[in-house]
């Protein structure tokens, strides 16, 4: 979507990022119309918990947003660290960040415009990669580029599904309208994989991971993870139902129950607890951040040479990837269906449409070319994978497919050897 920048504000002395958004994209109409129905939105959020964007605007023909810096990195990269480390995710502080986010998400669906009337707005793609965890132990939410509201001007395309799919509402997925409890059936699913330290499915066949966020089915958390108290299940199971009317009903209530559980399992566990952890999982990147971020502020550099990216490990800030998005494109009148598509059966599966794809796009537009074209540019930049796609971190796939070529070589060198001794002994 554009250049990201770490900045210093000169008046309050505070680093923030500066996103400049790409040429290209600034002469496409629809993409300024939705540019400038967010910047309406976005100003009015004021929350401890969700990343604030000070600034959306024009300089001389050049589209940019001033964001808060986080330091620190999404809960994306922190399940990703821990599990290569060997970790778990305490369970105390998985309650902790799930209910720090419906604090952040209360106060984003109450808010008015000037006149005070409601916005109704609902965020659409809450994930890990939307929360950024900073090293102070703070929960915020990042990007509400994806939200619906009635500031907003322009509407989301028929075809088009914003979100995530392996986070989605099941009414969501459905084209149906969502409201506020389709962010506490999101963040239930959050909840449910930082307990069950089971990471969700994001590749694979789109139109069947789709069908599983309509008709989604749950397992308690505490069937993967031992020890889990049932009032933990039944908390996260109530946020996870499927039809609306049966969840909490909003973010408050969410919080409230969530708050009472995590006094019961871990009391006395706050934001520090999470703030010695980030620094923990992340010592060498902090250490490096933090002498980086020293040096903006101070407003001069001490440095006697560019740091390398060995030095500087993905040193991508977390609201760098605010207003990027995945989307489902798929045709308007196009559903899954319920039912299971036996192999077998003839002629092209019903549940399957053969033009559904999973995009990238910001206001609206698909940037899955632009992203196709930096990731070629900057092959090998462990920071450009890190702006580009949070995910990236996801353990790959790459070995697995590498042991199974390994073993069928193996196979076929034994099959050739057995096939010589019986050879060479019948001709003896």
């Amino acid at each position: 979507m554009g250049e990201v920048f770490l900045a210093r504000e000169e008046r309050p002395g505070r680093a923030c990022v500066v996103k400049k958004v790409l040429p290209g994209l600034a002469g496409n109409a629809q993409f300024l119309a939705r540019f400038r129905d967010e910047a309406r939105v976005v100003r009015r959020l004021s929350h401890p918990n969700i990343a604030r964007v000070w600034d959306m605007g024009e300089v001389a023909g050049e589209l940019y947003l001033a964001m808060e810096y986080v330091a620190g990195k999404t809960l994306n990269r922190l399940a990703w660290r821990l599990r290569k480390q060997g970790r778990m995710l305490p369970v105390g502080l998985a309650l902790l960040v799930a209910e720090r986010m419906c604090q952040g998400l209360a106060h984003a669906h109450d808010v008015t415009d000037e006149h005070g009337h409601p916005l109704h707005l609902v965020h659409r793609d809450l994930s890990p990669a939307n929360v950024c965890i900073s090293y102070a132990g703070e929960v915020k939410i990042i990007d509400f580029g994806a939200a619906q509201s009635t500031l907003k001007e322009a509407q989301t395309a028929p075809s088009v599904v914003m979100g995530s799919l392996a986070y989605m509402a099941p009414e969501h997925a459905r084209k149906q309208r969502v409201d506020r409890r389709a962010d506490v059936y999101a963040t239930g699913v959050v909840l449910w994989e930082l307990l069950s330290w089971q990471p969700l499915a994001q590749q694979g066949d789109v139109v069947e991971r789709w069908r599983r966020a309509a008709y989604p089915e749950w397992a308690p958390p505490s069937q993967h993870r031992e020890g889990l108290s049932p009032r933990v299940d039944a908390v996260v199971m109530k946020a996870l139902a499927t039809e609306p009317d049966a969840r909490f009903q909003d973010a408050t209530a969410f919080a409230r129950a969530l708050r009472s559980v995590r006094e019961e399992v871990s009391p006395g566990l706050g934001d520090s607890d999470l703030a010695r952890l980030m620094s923990d999982a992340f010592a060498r990147e902090k250490r490096v951040e933090d002498g980086v971020l020293g040096e903006l502020l101070r407003g001069r550099s001490s440095l006697r040479r560019p740091l390398t990216e060995k030095e500087l490990p993905a040193f991508a800030p977390p609201t760098a990837l605010a207003f990027e998005h995945r989307a489902l494109d798929a045709p308007a009148d196009f559903l899954p269906s319920s039912a299971v598509t036996l192999v077998d059966e003839p002629g092209p599966p019903l549940s399957r449409s053969p033009t559904s794809r999973e995009v990238r796009v910001a206001f609206d537009v698909d940037l899955t070319t632009h992203e196709t074209a930096v990731a070629r540019r900057d092959e090998g930049s462990e920071l450009v994978r890190a702006v580009v796609e949070d995910g990236e971190d996801e353990v790959p796939a790459a070995p697995a497919a590498r042991s199974w070529t390994g073993w069928r070589a193996g196979a076929l060198f034994l099959a050739a050897l057995v096939a010589g001794f019986l050879l060479v002994w019948l001709l003896a």
